[in-house]
């Protein structure tokens, strides 16, 4: 009887371990998906998190915040469904600040909600205003004391049709030297179109304004220190950055990470089961010896 109770002690105590040492795996080990906060890739937004950003699993979580405080980025890689970009818009009638980049699925789903339809063309290369590479090409916003912004691997869309929701502010396109790489060779042919072309484009839709930004990087961590004074210009010192994470809801591990992280650094209640599961390991421990 009493070696039977040992050797159930011993597997609850194994049991324990083994949970402990795969949760804590999944909290150390790197998920560098383009657009997650925790991801250190070129396309994620480990800087972005860094600075004190916050995040939601949803969209249906922009009724909880306070939108005329709140900046909210949407970048991914899928496009927005209708009652995604339905609850964007609820947020930005509010007053609320929405900046979207990402994949040309992405944008093309906001401007076909707002009215438009939009027509792929290309890459668009900038080998004198860049930074860096010519694919991170730099343009100039009249707002925020002229700031120049960094786009990486911006491309343009041919727009037509007429708005639908909101009004067309301007528009802010790359400088004079830019061409539009169509055959994507990195390099300018003389049947390509060369000048300024629309890359940003800000929408007043209610009390707050949507920017729609066709590059597929501007907060990510591969220009985000060159887009600081921008992020710096769009809070005002009196709104939080919350970034838009649903597109990682359906992923179990992705989530549980997010769970456990939050813009502080490590949630104070995983800290706490950890301890506890410590703390229960710790005591089965001693009272097997005991015995």
């Amino acid at each position: 009887m009493l070696l039977r109770k040992r050797s159930f002690l011993f597997t609850v105590n194994l049991a324990l371990l083994v949970i402990l040492l795969i949760v804590s795996l999944i909290v150390v080990l790197p998920l560098n998906w383009d657009y997650y906060v925790l991801s250190t890739s070129e396309y994620g937004h480990r800087d972005l998190y860094s600075q004190g950003s916050s995040w939601i699993t949803s969209i249906e979580s922009l009724r909880d915040l306070d939108a005329v405080r709140t900046v909210l980025v949407v970048a991914r890689n899928s496009p927005l469904d209708s009652g995604e970009l339905e609850g964007i818009i609820e947020f930005t009638n509010r007053g609320g600040i929405v900046i979207t980049y990402g994949s040309r699925e992405l944008t093309e789903s906001v401007f076909r909600y707002l009215g438009f339809k939009a027509t792929y063309e290309g890459l668009i290369r900038d080998p004198v205003f860049s930074w860096s590479s010519s694919i991170k090409v730099l343009v100039e916003l009249p707002l925020c004391n002229n700031t120049i912004v960094v786009l990486d691997t911006p491309y343009l869309f041919n727009i037509t049709g007429t708005w639908i929701i909101g009004d067309l502010l301007y528009t802010i396109n790359t400088s004079m030297f830019s061409f539009l790489d169509k055959n994507n060779n990195k390099l300018y042919d003389v049947d390509e179109l060369l000048g300024e072309f629309p890359v940003i484009y800000i929408v007043k839709v209610g009390r707050g304004l949507i920017i729609i930004v066709c590059a597929h990087g501007v907060f990510t961590n591969s220009v985000f220190n060159g887009n600081t004074p921008w992020l710096e210009c769009l809070t005002n010192r009196s709104r939080s950055v919350v970034v838009d994470q649903s597109e990682f809801k359906s992923d179990l591990l992705a989530c549980f990470k997010l769970l456990v992280f939050t813009s502080r650094g490590v949630s104070p209640l995983f800290v706490l089961v950890v301890s506890l599961t410590i703390l229960v390991i710790l005591y089965r421990v001693y009272s097997y010896k005991g015995s």
